[in-house]
């Protein structure tokens, strides 16, 4: 939701592998709100929510490597490049790789403002 008039503009979710406390972080937002600095907002609170309280070790996901504004936009969220998929994904009908990226708790400094909001 945009913070100035709460108007929903796209979600994220944290796929959870329990096992190993490690999920994929996956985002959509509404194509008019693309680009428009919401990705690096809502990633920051829900990497803040994984590694503060559901204590996860790890959160990664993958982005197409056209796709620089959303590589721009993890990055600024505290992800950082890990690897990649060969010709794994499609941009504009033509195969391209796929980046994965990832974060750990030691990449998001400062006060968990989630813990903060939860009194803990």
């Amino acid at each position: 939701m945009r913070l100035d008039d709460s108007t929903p503009v796209g979600t994220t979710v944290l796929e959870v592998n329990t096992y190993v406390r490690t999920a994929e972080f996956v985002i959509v937002l509404a194509p008019e709100q693309r680009g428009k600095g919401y990705a690096t907002e809502a990633a920051r609170p829900t990497l803040d929510w994984a590694f503060h309280l559901a204590a996860l070790r790890v959160v990664w996901l993958k982005v197409l490597e056209p796709n620089r504004a959303g590589i721009v936009a993890y990055e600024k969220a505290g992800f950082r490049p890990a690897g990649r998929l060969r010709r794994s994904g499609y941009w504009l009908g033509k195969p391209v790789d796929e980046l994965i990226m990832d974060a750990i708790p030691e990449d998001i400094p400062g006060p968990s403002a989630v813990a903060a909001a939860a009194g803990g």
